[in-house]
């Protein structure tokens, strides 16, 4: 079970990958491209990785950008990370290692000493929150747990295909079969959301600047 990390920097391939013949060939080797190759090479597959920078990981990497100081480049949370991969390719057996943020977000503003810094502590958050508005600070916490709630509903889906209406219809029958536990899920969903069908979809549709203002209007009640 080979598994290939080959740097591509031009439009040619280099000489030491040339001859070779891979049952795979994934082109990027960002953390989705690593995941896909990691899933092959545990199938038995040869996987051959193309990335033309000089460091694996794309979105998760993580680099010296300030002297002195090493940043994760785009990533910023780990919750798609999904357990199941974590088991499946023995991530922690390899090395993973999640260390916890706290305080896990610092926002100063521009042209003053101010700032927010927001962490696990409720109490120190509406502290927080109340120097800059004493309403919000009051609404924030149950802001927080409306937000929960909905992403508790749906984390499921990302361990699920999604529904195949083709398959539901015209499949045979374990096809019909597969469709249907899909919809058992959502089922399973709509129940846990309690009525907040319609929150769900507006916060997955809507442009993230009217987002912006449903959370703004929904902490100032």
């Amino acid at each position: 079970r080979a598994r290939w990390f080959v740097r591509w920097s031009s439009s040619r391939a280099p000489s030491s990958f040339q001859g070779q013949r891979f049952d795979a060939v994934v082109v990027g080797g960002g953390h989705n491209g690593l995941v896909a190759a990691g899933y092959l090479a545990k199938a038995g597959r040869s996987v051959a990785v193309l990335e033309r920078r000089r460091v694996l990981g794309g979105a998760a990497v993580t680099e010296e950008i300030v002297p002195g100081f090493k940043f994760s480049r785009a990533s910023y949370l780990l919750s798609l990370l999904r357990p199941q991969i974590v088991k499946d390719l023995e991530l922690k057996k390899h090395g993973l290692k999640v260390y916890l943020r706290d305080p896990n977000a610092f926002a100063p503003v521009l042209g003053s000493e101010q700032y927010l810094l927001l962490g696990s502590d409720p109490e120190e958050n509406r502290r927080q929150i109340a120097k800059f508005s004493q309403r919000d600070a009051e609404k924030y916490e149950a802001y927080e747990e409306w937000m929960g709630e909905i992403a508790d509903a749906i984390t499921p889906l990302l361990d699920n295909s999604p529904i195949n209406f083709h398959n539901l219809f015209c499949g045979n029958v374990i096809e019909r079969l597969r469709a249907l536990k899909a919809i058992g899920s959502l089922i399973k969903i709509s129940s846990k959301l309690k009525g907040e069908t319609g929150a769900l979809f507006e916060l997955l549709s809507a442009p993230a600047t009217k987002m912006s203002c449903i959370s703004i209007l929904f902490c100032r009640g």
